[in-house]
């Protein structure tokens, strides 16, 4: 080889050497530009956002109507119709495709406090602070009959996947559970300790799951209406409950401890966080199971990976976040600033 031949191969090298000191200082001085961003900057984004199913949301509109706190939603089963309640004691229909409202109809003496829509996505069914559980047509918003038998005010509702069982939670210490074809009260449960606030049913219509002022979760096997196991952690009220698609875990969300994620094989406690938001009013799980969406008493609505990680913190709303609930691209959100607000989430790329 000529030194000529030599003195370029050299020259070449070096050039390289540099150039990746270069990129290396670049992106070095990049990945400490973007890590030190805070959430608000950063999208309210954490790093698992780049995984995640949704690698944007934006809000889409925000539903005006009532007139007092929204205290509830419900979302039919194809996602077009969103039903809502709250303190003006009204039942508020949307259009969620156009964001139109459909009307409204009353019925009830007091604040709505829980909704349902049954599977066929053919009636709603509201619980009040009038101690009353009524069922509506969806077609003509009609009341189809009213069950009464609690003595208190009715926190919270959920339904049997098929539709057929219905569980409410009040005021009253009880969780009564209702044969939704026949408009009858089956049996109360017996067990449960102080004013109940929250119920929910797997959706393999395995599990019921209900929750109170007594700070435990109680869960049921729901054909024989047997108690399986008491989960103890939460330290105040427990608000809201959801249960993994799979029906593998059981979400809570609480006064003071934030979300709590726990094994309903074992009954052991996988994860906790959230608490920083305030109360937890509302939990509810993503169609795939991906995410944890909650609502908060900071005005917030958070998104949540299952293990905890935060996705996103979404601010808009004016007052505590009563109610959210998931469509298959949107989350939806209720709140004590009277409105109603829709998220889009738009998937990732990949």
């Amino acid at each position: 080889m000529s030194n000529k031949g030599s003195s370029d191969l050299r020259l070449l090298l070096s050039t390289l050497v540099i150039s990746g000191l270069v990129a290396g200082l670049a992106y070095w001085q990049l990945s400490q530009y973007w890590t030190s961003r805070s959430p608000e900057q950063n999208g309210n984004a954490t790093s698992e956002m780049t995984s995640s199913k949704w690698q944007k949301i934006a809000l889409a509109t925000t539903l005006r109507g009532h007139q007092d706190e929204v205290n509830a939603i419900a979302l039919s089963p194809d996602g077009n119709l969103l039903v809502s309640g709250g303190d003006d004691r009204m039942l508020h229909f949307w259009n969620l495709a156009t964001g139109t409202p459909l009307g409204q109809v009353k019925g009830h003496t007091d604040w709505i406090y829980a909704l349902v829509i049954t599977p066929d996505g053919q009636t709603v069914i509201s619980g009040s602070k009038d101690k009353t559980i009524k069922l509506w047509g969806v077609g003509d918003r009609q009341l189809q009959a009213t069950l009464r038998g609690h003595q208190d005010f009715v926190n919270g509702l959920a339904l049997s996947p098929d539709g057929r069982t219905l569980a409410s939670a009040s005021y009253d210490h009880t969780v009564k559970l209702w044969d939704v074809p026949g408009r009858q009260e089956i049996t109360t449960l017996k067990g449960n300790e102080g004013i109940m606030l929250s119920v929910a049913i797997s959706q393999d219509g395995r599990f019921l799951a209900t929750g109170g002022v007594d700070k435990l979760i109680r869960i049921w096997d729901l054909p024989s209406r047997r108690l399986l196991r008491t989960l103890e952690g939460h330290t105040s009220d427990v608000n809201s409950l959801a249960f993994t698609p799979d029906s593998s875990q059981l979400v809570s969300g609480s006064d003071k401890d934030g979300i709590k994620v726990w094994n309903l094989t074992t009954g052991e406690l996988q994860h906790q966080f959230g608490s920083e938001g305030g109360q937890v009013f509302s939990v509810a799980v993503s169609p795939d199971g991906s995410a944890i969406a909650s609502g908060h008493g900071d005005q917030t609505v958070k998104l949540w990976s299952r293990s905890g990680q935060l996705l996103r913190n979404l601010k808009g709303h004016s007052g505590a976040v009563y109610g959210v609930v998931f469509g298959q691209d949107q989350l939806i959100s209720a709140s004590e600033d009277s409105t109603i607000k829709v998220w889009r989430l738009f998937p990732g790329s990949s």
